[in-house]
């Protein structure tokens, strides 16, 4: 039977992968002095003073070594604290003038601390201690909670086990943390030995809350936007949200806020959208007097001061030529190979490729013999997953973006990620303070289930471009369209998205229909698996027609057993002599004990059957390995591929140029030729010949420079030595 369907165009914008260079969009904590004339704040793992009206930032004195972060100012302004991070030493808390000079640090342990908080009186500091593990050293996390601490230093002094973020209103001897109760974020507050609490406010869609420093306001941030309400006395929990009617509630921002704060001793209200600070004055949004007839209530703030600076990208210097290797460029429609090939290296890019003799050597460069190797492009990962850092605490190196980085991936694409954490960590890899791939995210997802922290509400184009705008402000150059109940709410997305120049990247959960919805409706692509066991030629010639590319995400398909269980059964993945850079203790933990089933339990060969359906007709259709297990993962997508029938040419071609077109990079990565970014691995064996060959890597190039693949110590292009691990 023949039918028509209508297809909208989907956003393909044309991403600049690595400029010489940027502008940073991720300013976190930022903190206002009392008398609202300096902001603090960090930037790229340094903290920064500038003046609040507007000028030039300047850098506070600090180590030289670690990462600062968590600027707070004293009620007079005459001092800060901070903490201070090195992977090895882990944290301390640290005072100082609010020059920077004077450096005090006032915790006796290292530990993992956040949120410090000076008492009204200047003579107390409250603050947090958290657990480490995952990406940090786990020691000294025995006993988390709020803790205080006499200014200048001291036995530190257990204020409450189950509660967060300390902070103080007017008094000394009340301290005001954050906790949750039957799915609420409740604020309350204790004495200063944790007891007599009391529960001021609680509501099931809020994310955070913040007390003005004279105690009369709480601001508390729902749907990422700021809301301002009256403070009560407590003892009775307040039910309270953007649309509350037991108190009255003032929305302060339009277009998202971060890093509530004061100053003023509660005249104004501050917090951050990207790199714009904002501020409202308290009268403004609490009158003393009804307005006059006729007059506008409180109107948001449409602009602000801006704490973005313009820095370079960290970039290679001088010419390297690899010559002798097997080439794959991925150009073309097939592997575009070029035996005993040759490759300049200028800088950051490819001057020149083609076969020994045909090539000019530039004088002075400096040689590389890579005969008996073969050389392909690094793998874009278009679907991954994983922590860049752990309650906006980004450590000095990530062992898990370290991990991908050697076994190949050169850049990634995380679909869903906390923006302060994914973009800050996006600057610093630009910047070359953090070894890891090239990061691009959707930060967090533009939800539709009811999740404090990432709901968003949105009931008319307006909302949905407002989101949208919210990400690109903070660094972001696609979003994620995911879970809107209706379809007229995901359409709104993609429009607002095609609007503001970015991708739109959608997810069906496991649903036939609203998966095809997404395709006719004109996103960019498509995550995970349609979950379907054949593709009959309705889907096939639909699909096909749309402007919408697949990443099918074999490692977690829907259906059965998936690519994550069957490799890691089928290999054993602790003995992979590459996944040194994963902490051994974990490495066991999620490889020693595996899944045993048979293999037509398994459907990621399945689902790339049907995916190679799709690819044999123009789709694009990528590698997304989710996170699942770090720099393997990425290879058992490709492994995954050749089981469901594609060629590993074809599988390749999945893991490098398609995904880069997909994502619109495709002019800087994917593929060896002139002018692209040195983004390539040079491997020990074929993979074109043999897919399973794909991660005998022995080194990787990022941007022209070379690691050893073992040790992620540069070699050849420079003398960069990677930090000792906290394992080691």
């Amino acid at each position: 039977m023949d039918d028509t369907r209508a297809i909208a165009t989907a956003p393909h914008p044309v991403i600049e992968v690595a400029p010489a260079n940027f502008t940073t969009r991720m300013p976190r904590f930022a903190s206002i002095s009392p008398d609202g004339k300096q902001v603090l704040f960090e930037t790229l793992g340094k903290l920064w003073v500038k003046p609040a009206a507007g000028g030039t930032a300047r850098a506070l004195a600090s180590k030289a070594d670690g990462v600062a972060l968590f600027p707070t100012w004293s009620r007079d302004g005459r001092r800060i604290a901070f903490v201070q991070w090195t992977d090895n030493g882990l944290g301390e808390i640290i005072t100082a003038d609010a020059n920077g000079a004077n450096r005090r640090k006032i915790t006796s342990q290292p530990g993992h601390y956040a949120r410090p908080s000076f008492s009204p009186d200047g003579q107390t500091i409250v603050f947090e201690k958290r657990s480490g593990g995952g990406l940090t050293d786990e020691a000294w996390s025995e006993n988390p909670g709020v803790y205080s601490v006499p200014v200048n230093g001291g036995t530190p002094r257990l204020v409450a086990r189950d509660l967060g973020s300390p902070q103080f209103g007017a008094d000394n001897d009340r301290i005001f943390m954050t906790g949750s109760q039957d799915g609420k974020l409740q604020l309350i507050s204790a004495s200063r030995d944790g007891e007599a609490r009391r529960v001021h406010a609680q509501g099931e869609l809020i994310s955070e809350f913040s007390v003005s420093p004279d105690g009369r306001f709480m601001a508390f941030r729902q749907n990422y936007e700021a809301y301002v309400a009256p403070l009560m006395p407590g003892g009775q929990a307040v039910d309270i949200g953007a649309d509350s009617s037991a108190l009255p509630v003032t929305r302060a921002s339009k277009g998202g806020a971060d890093y509530l704060g004061w100053s003023g001793n509660g005249a104004q209200l501050h917090w951050s959208m990207g790199p714009q600070l904002y501020t409202a004055q308290s009268s403004a949004l609490f009158p003393s007097s009804p307005p006059a007839e006729g007059a506008k209530g409180f109107v948001q703030p449409a602009s602000g001061v801006s704490l973005a600076m313009t820095v370079p990208a960290a970039r290679h210097e001088g010419t390297l030529v690899l010559s002798g290797a097997r080439i794959l460029t991925m150009a073309g429609d097939a592997a575009g190979v070029i035996d005993d090939g040759v490759i300049v290296i200028k800088g950051d890019r490819i001057a020149a490729i083609g076969k020994r003799g045909e090539v000019t050597i530039p004088a002075g460069a400096r040689m590389v013999d890579a005969t008996g190797r073969t050389i392909m492009p690094g793998l874009v990962d278009a679907h991954a997953h994983g922590a860049q850092g752990t309650g906006d605490l980004i450590p000095q190196q990530n062992w898990s973006m370290i991990q991908n980085l050697a076994l190949g991936t050169t850049t990634l694409h995380d679909p869903s990620s906390s923006a302060s954490m994914i973009f800050a960590a996006a600057e610093r890899q630009q910047a070359g303070t953090l070894l890891a791939p090239r990061i691009f995210s959707t930060g967090e997802i533009i939800y539709g289930a009811k999740s404090p922290s990432v709901y968003a509400e949105i009931n008319s184009y307006e909302d949905a471009l407002a989101h949208v705008r919210r990400i690109k402000a903070q660094g972001g150059y696609s979003v994620k369209n995911y879970n809107q109940p209706r379809r007229e709410q995901r359409q709104q997305v993609v429009r607002a998205a095609a609007a503001e120049n970015m991708l739109v990247v959608a997810e069906g959960g496991s649903l036939f229909g609203m998966d095809m919805a997404l395709v006719a409706d004109g996103n960019s692509t498509l995550e995970h698996n349609v979950p379907l066991e054949y593709f009959y030629e309705d889907v096939l010639q639909f699909f096909s027609k749309s402007q919408t590319n697949y990443t099918p995400t074999l490692v977690v398909t829907y259906g059965g057993l998936a690519g994550d269980p069957y490799w890691r059964q089928a290999t054993d993945v602790w003995t992979n002599p590459l996944m040194v850079h994963t902490p051994p203790s974990q490495l066991l933990a999620d490889n020693a004990r595996r899944v045993k089933a048979p293999e037509w339990a398994f459907v990621d060969d399945d689902n790339a059957r049907e995916a190679k359906k799709l690819a044999d007709r123009g789709v694009k259709v990528s590698i997304g390995a989710h996170g699942q297990q770090a720099g393997i993962g990425a290879h058992w997508e490709l492994w995954s591929f050749v089981r469901g029938g594609m060629s590993p040419v074809e599988a390749l071609r999945a893991g490098t140029i398609a995904p880069a077109q997909s994502l619109g990079m495709d002019r800087d990565i994917g593929s060896l030729e002139v002018g692209k970014l040195a983004d390539l691995l040079v491997l020990t064996a074929d993979p074109s010949a043999d897919i399973r060959n794909s991660d005998d890597i022995a080194q990787v190039m990022l941007g022209g420079r070379l690691y050893d693949a073992r040790t992620m110590n540069e070699v050849e292009s420079g003398t960069a030595q990677r930090l000792p691990y906290w394992w080691e």
